[in-house]
């Protein structure tokens, strides 16, 4: 059940526009990210290594440097 003063719109977007994520290779690691303005935000880390989710730069919502 969703029971909210926010539209269910809003907290649940469904536009495409809203699911832009690319999936790049940085340092070696892949993960997946979106623009915003100028820059890179991690949206998620892709890997099978456990060490790579453990690194403070590739955390999600970090800014990547490109």
């Amino acid at each position: 059940m969703y029971y909210s003063i926010i539209p269910y719109e809003e907290l649940f977007p469904t536009t495409e526009d809203d699911f832009k994520y690319e999936e790049v290779t940085y340092e070696g690691n892949t993960v997946q990210v979106y623009k915003k303005d100028d820059k890179y935000i991690i949206k998620r880390v892709i890997s099978t290594d456990l060490k790579v989710y453990l690194n403070k730069e590739l955390s999600p919502g970090s800014e990547l440097k490109m």
